[in-house]
């Protein structure tokens, strides 16, 4: 059963490792983008619905007609899929004496996966979260991430994660194996 490890995070012991549940940071904005979208599909629905029913015969209003529903298609599809994103996202890490895996999942599908053998990853480190560039006295929150390093690679999990979250999660990983620093640096900050 999983228990709340901080803040969103979730996680269960799974016979010699862990497996952590991190959903994707939910923002303001979808709550404000979500009935927008609705309302704004709604009306260019009825629009385009009207319109397409009052088609004669002119040919090239008629294909600038269709060229419009089909980018509104579009549209909608692309808004239905970062909507879906943004509600839905979860990766799933699991970690074990032998290896780390990575999976991300939209509705609960397995979109990506990733399995890194444990002696390979080390430097985990909690990036915090970069200042909007056109508000230099804000941080955007969904920049914050883990990133660790794999042979040459650098690889990202956790993305808009907190800083008390990444310090719990980066603790309870610890616990199943001791990640190895290439230097001296703290595990919990990287400068910004």
């Amino acid at each position: 059963m999983l228990e709340t490890l901080a803040g969103r995070l979730k996680w269960e012991q799974t016979g010699a490792g862990i497996r952590f549940d991190i959903p994707a940071r939910r923002g303001v904005m979808a709550i404000f983008y979500g009935p927008l979208i609705g309302v704004c599909l709604a009306i260019a629905s009825l629009h385009y619905w009207v319109l397409m029913n009052a088609i004669v015969s002119d040919d090239a209003r008629s294909a600038l007609l269709r060229f419009g529903v089909d980018c509104f298609a579009v549209g909608v599809c692309v808004l239905a899929c970062w909507l879906l994103w943004t509600l839905t996202a979860t990766t799933i890490l699991t970690i074990d004496p032998s290896q780390l895996r990575i999976q991300r999942r939209v509705i609960g599908v397995e979109w990506d996966t990733r399995t890194f053998a444990t002696r390979d990853v080390r430097n985990l480190q909690y990036v915090p979260p970069t200042y909007i560039w056109a508000l230099w006295t804000d941080t955007n929150p969904n920049t914050s991430k883990i990133h660790f390093k794999v042979k040459n690679k650098t690889c990202c999990i956790a993305s808009g994660i907190t800083e008390r979250e990444a310090c719990a999660l980066i603790d309870r990983m610890m616990e199943v194996y001791k990640f190895p620093k290439d230097n001296e640096s703290d595990y919990k900050a990287v400068a910004r």
